[in-house]
């Protein structure tokens, strides 16, 4: 049997350490990442930013939202996510999965190979966060998806 996949989505304004989505697990599931997308919706202009997706020991305080089934027939999601930060997620130092640069005219996508995909530990509002490092330039709104399976 296939494992269970969900998709997660969020948005935010571009801005250095801010965290557009987290994803958590519990002590009963790891959520494993193998696939994030991420664009910009504003009017391009030729600004960078470089991201990290990192590991996190607290999912910070946020929207909370429901990640969705990729198969209707799947029951709901074990793991959790938090969109819309007011205080960010405390992030494990020296813990980034996947950092990757991008400019804003293009969208980036991961695909992890089979085996290969980030993997959260087994602990509650324990998982990853995907977060601005550095922008050079505009606050333009990002869109992220990352799909999984538990």
């Amino acid at each position: 049997m296939a494992p269970r996949r969900y998709a997660l989505s969020g948005n935010q304004n571009a801005g250095a350490t801010v965290t557009i989505l987290t994803i958590s697990g519990t002590a009963a599931v790891r959520p494993a990442v193998y696939y994030i997308t991420q664009g910009f919706s504003a009017t391009p202009a030729d600004n960078a930013v470089n991201m990290q997706v990192i590991r996190h020991t607290n999912d910070g305080t946020g929207t909370a939202t429901t990640p969705q089934a990729l198969d209707s027939g799947d029951p709901a999601a074990s793991a959790t996510g938090v969109v819309n930060h007011s205080i960010e997620p405390t992030y494990t130092a020296n813990a980034t999965m996947l950092s990757y640069s991008c400019n804003t005219r293009a969208n980036y996508q991961f695909y992890s190979s089979p085996g290969g995909e980030l993997v959260g530990p087994a602990t509650a509002l324990s998982g990853f966060g995907v977060r601005f490092v550095v922008v050079s330039g505009g606050t333009q709104l990002s869109e992220c998806c990352l799909q999984y399976f538990e």
